[in-house]
């Protein structure tokens, strides 16, 4: 029922083609990735296309998804539109690996996914696929992937060396993306040069009148997708209608596909609705929906005009847009009550998925709604637990809107501020923060808001909040009872104690007003107050409570804590076995911020043990995780970790690659220089810095 979407040659992409077709034509030598990189209608999808045909052609299995804005806030949706092909497969996995990507696709009601066992299972499945036949991944629109399916992506495609596996992942310039500074090849697609461009425009409407051909040239700059679709939109130029006005490329682009649509009859657009605002390609939901917010039942016919219009294509049971903003297109010119009715049609399908049922019924709110926002809060947690720590936030962002007790709204957001944090987004903690300061709070979420305004510097950067106004602020949420919020308050207290140096008597003040706590004397956190504010009176103490702790792993709370504190007191080897278990926590959880903390205490720990095995590649992580995550000094504490490492080696030379594979077992080491290479089974099991257990023979 569709057109040929490649009707037009790929003029002026010699150089990418060659390039793709090179890693596609080596890939049973060895796997790879790439990421292709460009503006909006650059021509991304075309190469990717074509990428496939060749690899078909070679013999090459293609798995392929396109990733959908609306389904961002659902933890692993992409990843399962991509793998689902080969998850029959999953039976031959480890049961542990098993299990968890199972879990993570609702598949079974084993315990919440540990994020890196999905990784690696997802790893695992892949390359036992590629034994019967080389597989191209090709992932289209990937900066709309949900985090937790690109982070498991990203783990894979740094995993394929030997693998006959590739990834292409195309992503939009200029749109945040999981992939930015991920350290993972990229193709950069620019503009079409002036010969391509008129090629390509004289091959798609070569009846054009000069003078529109010369604005249409002008208009497109190079850009493909407007060389094709510009001419269509500017038809009536030829009988002299002023044609689109001098507006940003894809908002050209976009008016242009809103006018198109805007001529179809009421039941195609409405369907065009539904398939805009749907979470995924299936025909049926579409006609489901539209039915249901329209009063009648459409059939596939009714797509027909918008075929012929070339927005979409219909391919058996699935819809596809041919370019993301037709469909965004087609959602701004909806007015907003249809919008609704079409969300809330989705949320009213029988056999709809929690999560996304939810998220539609909250777009289609129109107001306050508590009941609607206590089912975001239980989605932020569900998100959460199955390691979507952005789709919790997104989830908890969304249920502030529809809260009505301001109070409620409050702490919905600071905790939406805590999670984003632990992601490493600075600058969602700061917008957050930004519409906290405006919106009624108690004394305690006030005292929670400073505490987390601190974070990423430590709080060196925020001189009004030194350490005796925590202090107070500490002890006002203690005398209220909230033992929790006190230690982190006193937590920023003692760390402004090590950064600043404010005198003894404010350092015995945060340590008086820690002891005080009616918590118990081995927490975790405690000690790391302690440790912070006053290492030497203290130390012996922190000692012994730490070798207590290092008995009993799973008492008191987060291990990262522990760690900091065994550094400050010099107590190296429990401060890195303490981080061996940490890391593991926090990769799991894709909890970022926290993750480069703990990488930085891991990498100076291990550097002052000598073990450089351990030191060199979480120095080399911290570093990277820090600069990504707005944490200076952290940044500051791992380049000089390397600095300190590079004058132990005594050489400028530099640490070897660590071999992926020795006798069928997979390396888990991150990706970055390992010393010394690992060359006895007994250096197998762990990662240097406690990761995921690595795969063995089943």
């Amino acid at each position: 029922m569709s057109p040929d979407r490649h009707a037009a040659p790929l003029l002026g992409r010699g150089p990418e083609l060659a390039m793709l077709a090179e890693r596609v034509g080596g890939i049973r030598d060895g796997g790879g990735a790439v990421v292709v990189r460009g503006e909006a209608g650059i021509g991304k999808s075309a190469l990717l296309a074509e990428a496939g045909r060749l690899a078909a052609a070679a013999g090459v299995r293609g798995l392929r998804t396109t990733a959908a804005e609306s389904e961002h806030q659902v933890t692993f949706s992409g990843l399962y539109q991509l793998i689902s092909p080969v998850l029959d497969q999953a039976d031959g996995l480890p049961a542990p690996q098993r299990d968890a990507v199972l879990a993570a696709f609702g598949r079974s009601d084993a315990a919440a996914p540990d994020l890196f066992l999905v990784a690696l299972a997802t790893l695992n499945l892949l390359a036992e696929a590629a034994t019967r036949a080389p597989l191209l991944l090709v992932v289209d629109d990937a900066h709309w992937l949900d985090r937790a399916s690109a982070d498991v992506l990203m783990f894979v495609a740094r995993r394929l060396e030997f693998e006959p596996v590739v990834v292409f992942a195309a992503v939009r310039e200029g749109v945040r993306s999981a992939f930015d500074g991920a350290g993972l090849p990229e193709l950069a697609v620019g503009r079409l040069d002036d010969g391509a461009a008129a090629a390509l425009l004289d091959a798609g409407a070569p009846r054009l009148r000069r003078a529109v051909r010369e604005r249409v040239l002008a208009e497109a700059a190079g850009n493909p997708l407007a060389l094709v679709e510009l001419p269509i939109a500017m038809r009536d130029a030829a009988d002299g209608v002023a044609p689109i006005g001098p507006l940003p490329l894809t908002r050209r682009l976009e008016e242009a596909f809103a006018a198109r649509a805007s001529a179809l009859p009421e039941a195609t657009r409405l369907l065009l609705l539904a398939a805009a605002l749907s979470d995924g390609e299936v025909l049926s939901e579409m006609l489901a929906a539209a039915a249901a917010a329209g009063g009648e039942a459409p059939t596939v016919e009714a797509f027909g005009p918008a075929v012929r219009a070339r927005l979409l294509e219909v391919d058996g049971a699935r819809v596809t847009f041919r370019h993301p903003l037709m469909r965004s297109a087609v959602v701004q010119q909806a007015g907003i009550g249809q919008r609704r009715q079409v969300h809330a049609a989705f949320a009213a399908l029988p056999g709809s998925d929690e999560d996304r049922r939810v998220w539609h019924r909250s777009a289609a709110a129109s107001g306050p709604d508590e009941g609607l926002a206590d089912e975001l809060e239980a989605a932020a947690g569900r998100a959460r637990r199955r390691g979507g720590v952005e789709a919790a936030v997104a989830a908890l962002q969304r249920a502030a809107e529809l809260s009505a007790d301001p109070r409620r709204r409050g702490e919905r957001l600071l905790r939406a501020a805590e999670l984003a944090f632990e992601l490493g987004r600075h600058d969602l903690v700061s917008e957050l923060l930004h519409t906290i300061a405006a919106t009624e709070l108690s004394p305690r979420q006030r005292t929670r808001m400073v505490w987390i305004r601190g974070r990423f510097d430590d709080g060196v950067g925020d001189v009004q909040a030194g350490a005796r106004s925590l202090t107070e602020l500490a002890e006002q949420a203690a005398a209220d009872g909230d033992s929790d919020l006190a230690l982190k308050v006193l937590w920023g207290a003692a760390l402004r104690c090590f950064w600043t140096e404010p005198g003894a008597a404010m350092r015995d003040e945060v340590v008086r007003a820690a002891v005080r706590l009616p918590v118990d004397p081995h927490d975790g956190r405690l000690l790391a107050v302690l440790a912070f504010a006053a290492p030497i009176e203290r130390g012996a103490v922190i000692v012994d409570s730490l070798r207590r702790l290092a008995a009993h792993p799973s008492r008191h709370g987060r291990a990262s804590r522990r760690a900091e504190a065994a550094l400050l007191v010099g107590a190296f080897d429990l401060a890195v076995g303490f981080c061996a278990t940490a890391i593991t926590e926090l990769r799991s959880e894709g909890r970022l911020g926290l993750l480069a903390r703990c990488l930085a205490t891991q990498a100076w720990g291990a550097a002052h043990l000598g073990d450089l095995a351990v030191a060199i590649p979480a120095a080399e992580e911290a570093a990277r995780l820090s600069r990504e995550t707005a944490q200076p000094i952290m940044y500051a504490t791992a380049r000089v970790t390397q600095a300190l490492l590079a004058a132990l080696r005594g050489s400028g030379t530099g640490p070897r690659p660590c071999p992926p594979r020795r006798n069928g077992r997979r390396c888990g080491w991150p990706p970055g220089p390992c010393w010394p290479p690992c060359a006895t089974p007994a250096a197998w099991p762990r990662s240097p810095t406690g990761g995921t257990p690595r795969r063995t023979s089943t």
